[in-house]
């Protein structure tokens, strides 16, 4: 039995088999100790390349010796893992916020409330390590203050964006037996709106404070929905679902997804910042989370 698998997803509908030898070419001169042992087009724009290696040679060190190929390949991703019986996860959770669905929801809060310039000016601080994601979050929520909650949910709720091929990837993995959630870093009330919407089995994000004649403290209430928290709420939901962690995927484009990923038994960067992509155990940069499927070793 072939140790590795490499999986070749291509950006453009079709993946053509000049394509594939040239990136096999490359495949084999980047590792010494692997060879091709089975090629398999598993759709029109991907394809399974197994690998084995002439003596013991861990994951890491493979995935090492293939990085100058994974970052160069600039339409086609190229995903490595182990082949073995825990390819095809059993549970998939997923970040919300530019993964799930296209917008980031607190921009589009800040949008409601006129506050943009405000929030902008966190974010850029946030991004630049003055702020971390608790101090960030709190001063962004402090903007709210006084917002009466159910017009802001219902004006918001309307104009998420699911992202293409999330609907029928979801459909999929349930036919399959796959228990699916979302762990977001923004508010609960939309994160249980995309769960209905998808039908997924778990949510969890944070909660705003409401005052009894309902508008916006400017606090939250509650364990904050950070990257450790995703991790702890990944590995609970393992233990919930009696899966073990090695059957378990997160699949997520921010830096406070990695945690959750490094538990997980494998990660996914959809779409995701630079730094993300370079540390997530793989990455997805195609124009369907349908594609995601290729990864856990279905066919279309």
């Amino acid at each position: 039995m072939s140790q590795f698998v490499v999986t070749y997803i291509s950006h453009t509908p079709e993946l053509s088999e000049a394509h594939v030898a040239a990136l096999n070419t490359q495949l084999e001169s980047s590792s010494s100790q692997c060879k091709i042992s089975q090629l398999k087009f598993i759709s029109a724009n991907a394809a399974d390349v197994y690998l084995c290696s002439e003596g013991p040679l861990p994951l890491t060190e493979l995935q090492s010796q293939l990085r100058g190929l994974i970052d160069s390949s600039e339409d086609v991703d190229i995903v490595l893992q182990r082949n073995d019986n825990h390819r095809q996860k059993k549970l998939v959770v997923f970040d919300m916020d530019s993964t799930l669905i296209y917008q980031e929801v607190i921009e589009m809060i800040a949008s409601y409330a006129n506050v943009e310039d405000k929030v902008r000016e966190i974010t850029d601080r946030a991004m630049n390590g003055e702020l971390d994601f608790a101090m960030s979050l709190k001063e962004r929520v402090l903007l709210l203050k006084g917002l009466e909650i159910e017009p802001l949910y219902e004006a918001i709720k309307p104009r998420l964006e699911i992202t293409k091929g999330v609907p029928e990837l979801c459909r999929s993995l349930k036919r399959h037996g796959v228990k699916l959630a979302v762990l977001s870093g923004g508010f609960i009330p939309f994160a249980n709106y995309i769960k209905d919407q998808l039908q997924l089995d778990f949510a969890k994000a944070n909660e705003l404070e409401v005052t009894d004649d309902g508008r916006l403290t400017g606090r939250t209430k509650g364990e904050l929905v950070d990257g450790n928290c995703k991790a702890r709420t990944l590995l609970d939901l393992c233990q919930k679902y009696s899966i073990a962690p090695e059957d378990s995927l997160m699949v997520g484009d921010g830096g406070n997804d990695l945690p959750a990923m490094a538990v997980a038994g494998f990660g996914v960067a959809w779409h995701a910042k630079p730094r993300v992509q370079e540390l997530a155990p793989s990455r997805l940069n195609t124009e369907s989370m349908i594609d995601l499927l290729h990864i856990l070793g279905y066919a279309k």
